[in-house]
Order: structure tokens, then C-alpha cells, then sequence
């Protein structure tokens, strides 16, 4: 088995597998109109051939399992990093559970390593299928209902204009974005992110409506209407201001379709997002709190030495690192923090903390707390002075990776 760069000539059997796997519903037949991706997608296909065989001499019916990555940049203790996103994870049904999709999993993370990819996200079908790779997860979100009517509550008097928005608009929204999404792992969205991601939708492309002060553009909503005359619910995708009087009047643009609506729901707000709070009848609002993405480490001495730290932190430890599928990480190294940064090496000395990859990677990113994941069986400090000494390096950090992918 070996992993490869998806040939040209093979995306038909590719779709074939995503589609099976995704959506068969459709049937063997099923179209997706080839939608375009981002310049950001990468396709790989894992291959029953030997690894030395050559790209142009690889056949479609050799293939056994696909996927693709989008080679995000995101946000990672206030600076940029690399972080791939793995998607399309995908097999036949003829073979499936033989070990392909773990094979294919470890060449990726091979490739990442060997790349200067050291960090890796992706949304599970299943979490504890995932889990078994190393990956956690990394933030929950929320999805509230509500009916239109209730979010009179929190609509200014009108004020400014709404404009429709289209594809030619994206570096006016991206402004906006980069405003308004201040959190850890948000991605440093491409134009072609914009195009083919925002602007268009699998079944349906989505409407873009934003709110304009002045000119200025304050704040975008993007949304789909499903149902039909006799029920209708608005599903808003992304709803983002660069204020609170921005986020504000765009409700005011969703609650102005009480006549054509029965239903609102956001699908993936911030966790800590509240509207409850501010409608008159807390009650009609349903708010359900989901699990959101998962990310890993792939490459541990080079993750933490690349990422920032808080320049008060002055300290030294050592981490007992377990990782089952990368050798290079299943490791004790010897961490030395100072002055916002890390040194590592690997160390035969006496470990502190013992720490499996999963949680690693959540402290590495602040979604979890030291004090927290020592309750837990993934993190385990054997020396008491170590809790302070870790906890002043990975302080927890505002989450929020909203992209789905």
C-alpha cells in the first residue's frame, strides 16, 4: 500500500467513493456537478501497489481508499501556523475494515511531518474513530432554534442598509472576518475559500446578505431557506459583525423574514455566544451544545517549538510523550520555556508528566486546562510542583474553529 497525489485521470473513481460514502442516497448515478475547490485542496489516494511505483504508471483500479486536505493557516496562540485539515476520508464498502483508512492516516501524517505541516485538524464522522489516531477534540459549538418573532428582542431601530453580496465581494467580507474572528484555530480564509466555500453550497449556494453604515461594510449573514410554503426554516451558516451593533442589525434582517419563516437556526455559534440571554422569553429559544472539530500534533518537538508562549513563563520540564501511530513523538523530551519560547530535545531523564498525543495537542492549543486533563487518564503529573510549572506554559486559550471542512 502506498499513499499517493490523486492523478487527474482517477477523479472520477474518486467521486465515486465520496459519493458512496457520503451521500448513496443518490445512488450510483448520483452528480455532483464537479464542484470547484479552494486552490488550497489537495487530493491523495492510497494505493495497493508497491511504494516505489511510479505516478504514471498507477491505475484507478488499484485504488482502495481517498482523501483530501485543505492546507489551512490558522490561528495558534495569536500567530499563524500551518494546519492542515484532513477530509474526504472515504473507502468502497468492498474495502473497508482491512486497515486502509489507519495506513492511509499514517502516510498523511508522514507526509505532514516531512512537509513542516507539525499540527493536523479534522471534523469525525465518529470521535472515538478518531480518537484512536491521536486526534481530539478541540471545541464545542452551539445550535439555537428559534422562531423569528422572539428576536424582536434584540433588534435595534433600523439603521444603515442590507446589500446582497456576491462572489466579487469576498475581500470586503474577508475585512470583516478578520475582525470579528479573533479566536484561536480560526483560518486565514483565501479568496478561493471565499468563492467556492462561502458563496456556493453542495445542494444549493447560499444567500449573502450584509449590513452597510455609511458604506462601510459592518457585518455579513449567510443563510439557506429549506422547506416549503406551507413550513420554511432559515438556516444561518455564518452570522459575523465587526461590533455588537453590527451582529445586532443583521438579527434585525433575520427577524424581518417572520413572514416567510416559521423557524431560525444557527448552526455553529461560538460556544459562548448567549442570544438566550437577551430574548424576552429565554424559553423559546433551543440551544444545543455539540462537539465540534478535532486536532492533532503531528510532529511534537517541532510543534512546540513553534508556537508562542506567554513571556512570564519561565520554565522546565519533561514530558513522557505516548503516540501508537508515530514513533518520532512517542518520546520523552526535555521542554525549556523562556522568554515566549520553547527549546525541545529528547531526554532519558525522569519525566514529570506523562501525557498521551490527544492531550497534548489540546494543551498545545489551550483548549483544555492542565488542572482539567490531570483529572483525566490522557495527563498525568508525577511530580505536584509540575502542575504550576505546566499551567503557566499551556494557559487555555479562546477555541473556536467554526469551518466546517
Amino acid at each position: 500500500m502506498h499513499l499517493h497525489p490523486l492523478p487527474e485521470e482517477h477523479r472520477d473513481t474518486y467521486r465515486e467513493f465520496l459519493n458512496y460514502a457520503f451521500r448513496p442516497e443518490g445512488g450510483p448515478d448520483w452528480d455532483d456537478d464537479d464542484h470547484p475547490h479552494p486552490d488550497i485542496y489537495v487530493r491523495r489516494g492510497l494505493y495497493d501497489v508497491p511504494p516505489e511505483t511510479p505516478l504514471e504508471d498507477l491505475d484507478s483500479s488499484a485504488l482502495v481508499t481517498v482523501c483530501g486536505f485543505y492546507d489551512y493557516k490558522a490561528r495558534v496562540r495569536g500567530e499563524w501556523h500551518p494546519l492542515p485539515g484532513i477530509t474526504a476520508v472515504a473507502s468502497p464498502p468492498e474495502a473497508r475494515r482491512q486497515g486502509h483508512i489507519a495506513t492511509m492516516l499514517d502516510d498523511l501524517l508522514v507526509e505532514f511531518r516531512e512537509t513542516g505541516r507539525y499540527l493536523s485538524a479534522l471534523w469525525p464522522f465518529k470521535y472515538e474513530f478518531y480518537r484512536r489516531f491521536g486526534w481530539a477534540t478541540t471545541n464545542n459549538y452551539a445550535k439555537t432554534t428559534v422562531s423569528p418573532e422572539e428576536l424582536t428582542a434584540v433588534c435595534p431601530a433600523a439603521r444603515g442598509e442590507f446589500v446582497r453580496l456576491r462572489a466579487d465581494d469576498w475581500d470586503r467580507l474577508d475585512a470583516v472576518y478578520a475582525d470579528s474572528a479573533t479566536e484561536d484555530l480560526a483560518l486565514d480564509r483565501t479568496e478561493g475559500w471565499w468563492r467556492y466555500r462561502v458563496f456556493r453550497g453542495w445542494e444549493t449556494d447560499p444567500y449573502v446578505y450584509g449590513w452597510e453604515l455609511d458604506g462601510d461594510l459592518r457585518g455579513y449573514v449567510v443563510y439557506r431557506v429549506k422547506g416549503d410554503w406551507e413550513s420554511r426554516t432559515m438556516h444561518v451558516d455564518q452570522l459575523a459583525g465587526v461590533d455588537t451593533e453590527a451582529q445586532r442589525h443583521l438579527l434585525r434582517f433575520v427577524r424581518d423574514h417572520d413572514s416567510q419563516v416559521d423557524s431560525v437556526v444557527f448552526e455553529r455559534e461560538h460556544e459562548r455566544t448567549r442570544l438566550i440571554d437577551d430574548l424576552t422569553d429565554p424559553r423559546a429559544a433551543t440551544v444545543e451544545i455539540k462537539p465540534g472539530p478535532m486536532v492533532r500534533i503531528v510532529d511534537v518537538a517541532a510543534a512546540l517549538e513553534a508556537v508562542s508562549y506567554p513571556t512570564a513563563a519561565e520554565s522546565a520540564f519533561v514530558f513522557d510523550v505516548s503516540d501508537d501511530r508515530c514513533a518520532w513523538n512517542d518520546e520523552t523530551f526535555r521542554v525549556v520555556v523562556t522568554d515566549g519560547e520553547a527549546s525541545v530535545e529528547p531526554t532519558t531523564a525522569d519525566p514529570d508528566a506523562t501525557v498521551e498525543i490527544g492531550a497534548l495537542s489540546q494543551l498545545l492549543v489551550g483548549a483544555r486546562s492542565v488542572d482539567e486533563l490531570a483529572q483525566s487518564e490522557y495527563l498525568t503529573v508525577h511530580e505536584s510542583s509540575a502542575v504550576d510549572a505546566l499551567g503557566s506554559v499551556f494557559t487555555e486559550r479562546d477555541v473556536y474553529l467554526r469551518e466546517g471542512f
